[in-house]
C-alpha cells in the first residue's frame, strides 16, 4: 500500500489527505443542499465547526478507553507519561456519536431545528465515512482478517499495525463501497425530503446493520470483546433500535402534520 505519497518532494500522508478530502466534501456538500433546501448555510457551518472539532476529540478519546483499561489510563496519568494519550487512533462510533449530540446542541443555542439541518447534511456523512476508509487501507489501520480471497491484499509497509506480508481481506474498501451505497440511497430517499428528519434514523438503521456485519471481518479486536460481541456491535444494536423506533415515530408524525 501506500501509507504517504510523495509530491513534488514532500512526503505526505495518505491517510491525513483523505480525512481531509472526507472533510471538504461533506461540508461542500452539505453547504450545497442547505441552500437548495432554503436553509442558512452560513447557520451551518457555525454548527459544523463545532461538530467537527469536537466529534474528532470524541473519536479520539472513545479509541482511548475502547482501547485501555481505565488502570492503564489513571496508571498512565498518575506517573506523569500519559503514554495512552499519545497513542493516536480515531474511532468513527466515538466522532459521529459525539458530533451529532454537539450539532444538536449548536441547534438549540441558534435556536435552529435540529431535524431540518440534520436532513441535508446526513448523506453527506457516508461520503465521508468512505473517503475516509480508503485513507485507513492505505494506512493499513482497521485492517481486516488474515484471509485468502480474490480480493485479499497483501501489507509492506503499513504505519497502522496491519499485519505484513500476509494477505488479509481489505474490510476497509468493502466498507468504503456500501457507505457509498447508503449515501446514494439517501440521495434518491431525500430528494424530494430535504428538510425531514426521516433521513437521519434511516441512516442509524442502515450503517448499524452494515458496521454489526462488517465487524466479523475485521482483525482489531483490541477493542473489546464482551459476550463475543465487539464494542461496535454493541453500539450498532443500539443505534439499529434508535434508528428504527426514530424513523417510525418521526414518519407517523410527518404523516399525521400532512394530513391535518
Amino acid at each position: 500500500m501506500h501509507p504517504f505519497l510523495n509530491i513534488f518532494g514532500f512526503q505526505l500522508p495518505t491517510y491525513g489527505l483523505m480525512m481531509a478530502l472526507a472533510l471538504i466534501s461533506a461540508i461542500s456538500f452539505s453547504y450545497f443542499r442547505t441552500k437548495k433546501a432554503g436553509l442558512d448555510p452560513d447557520k451551518l457551518l457555525n454548527v459544523a465547526i463545532f461538530a467537527i472539532g469536537i466529534g474528532m476529540a470524541g473519536a479520539y478519546l472513545f479509541y482511548i478507553f475502547v482501547t485501555y483499561s481505565p488502570r492503564e489510563i489513571f496508571a498512565s496519568i498518575a506517573d506523569g507519561s500519559f503514554r495512552v494519550f499519545k497513542d493516536g487512533g480515531l474511532v468513527f462510533y466515538g466522532g459521529f456519536i459525539v458530533g451529532a449530540l454537539t450539532a444538536y446542541i449548536a441547534c438549540r443555542v441558534q435556536k435552529l431545528k435540529f431535524s431540518e439541518y440534520a436532513a441535508v447534511v446526513i448523506p453527506s456523512i457516508p461520503l465521508a465515512h468512505a473517503l475516509g476508509r480508503v485513507g485507513c487501507f492505505f494506512a493499513g489501520c482497521c485492517y481486516g482478517r488474515v484471509m485468502q480471497s480474490a480480493i485479499s491484499v497483501v501489507y509492506t509497509n503499513p504505519i497502522g499495525g496491519a499485519p505484513v506480508g500476509v494477505p488479509v481481506f481489505p474490510i476497509q474498501l468493502v466498507e468504503a463501497f456500501l457507505n457509498i451505497v447508503i449515501f446514494v440511497i439517501l440521495l434518491i430517499y431525500t430528494h424530494k425530503r430535504l428538510r425531514s428528519g426521516t433521513g437521519f434514523f434511516l441512516y442509524l438503521a442502515m450503517y448499524a446493520v452494515v458496521r454489526f456485519s462488517l465487524e466479523y471481518f475485521r482483525a482489531d479486536e483490541v477493542r473489546g470483546i464482551f459476550l463475543g460481541l465487539s464494542t461496535s456491535q454493541w453500539i450498532s444494536i443500539a443505534m439499529l433500535i434508535f434508528g428504527v423506533l426514530g424513523f417510525i415515530i418521526l414518519r407517523r408524525k410527518e404523516k399525521a402534520a400532512a394530513s391535518a
